[in-house]
């Protein structure tokens, strides 16, 4: 049941169990969307797309995923800094003959393959901080595979997050609605629930 994590004995059968789950429950979110619609602006005063924000997911995945494997050598991509910027640019960017199926076999492709590496990567081991990006300081100490790890999850629920705004301000669709369909579970658990407790009231979701 994708919706809730399972409980694993190991430290990394957790983590790729966590990871994998917010990864499943981003992709519900866009769950039976044209491609204009993942190429849609549904909040004018933001520029953010569902079909950018799921292929961002999966390339947090896949990129941070794969310096952990790297570990504990840097993750070396052969862009030299200019290069590593436009591509940052453009790996994201939803071209205008993309098609939905398209656009969700990437976020598939970024998925797997981040989970891969994560299964390969040696969690103790130190992690350089990235010299290619502004955003760390110069003296910040070096990370391990496990903090690649969170931070991914981290970054995943941020940006679901967002993509559920989104969703909803695109078609009104919701969270549970969404998982419940694209997945196939029976939530009506729910609703037998606030059936048995009249005295409080059910939510309009």
């Amino acid at each position: 049941m994708p919706l809730f994590p399972a409980t694993h004995p190991t430290e990394r059968e957790t983590l790729l169990e966590w990871i994998d789950d917010a990864l499943v429950n981003a992709r519900s979110i866009v769950h039976g969307l044209t491609a204009d619609q993942l190429r849609a602006r549904p909040v004018p005063s933001s520029e953010l797309t569902l079909g950018w924000l799921i292929l961002h997911i999966g390339q947090v995945a896949e990129g941070w995923l794969g310096r952990a494997a790297a570990a504990p050598d840097p993750l070396e991509t052969g862009r030299s800094l200019p290069e590593a910027f436009e591509w940052a640019e453009t790996v994201n960017r939803v071209d205008p003959d993309a098609t939905a199926e398209e656009i969700l076999a990437e976020y598939d492709r970024r998925c797997a393959a981040g989970l891969a590496l994560l299964r390969a990567a040696d969690l103790d081991s130190p992690v350089p901080v990235p010299t290619e990006m502004p955003w760390f300081p110069a003296d910040l100490a070096p990370f391990d595979g496990r903090w690649c790890a969170h931070h991914v999850l981290t970054e995943i629920n941020r940006h679901s997050g967002h993509a559920d705004l989104l969703r909803e301000a695109l078609d009104g669709r919701t969270m549970y609605d969404l998982i419940a369909e694209d997945q196939g579970i029976d939530m009506s658990y729910i609703g037998a629930w606030f059936a048995a407790h009249p005295e409080v009231p059910a939510p309009e979701w």
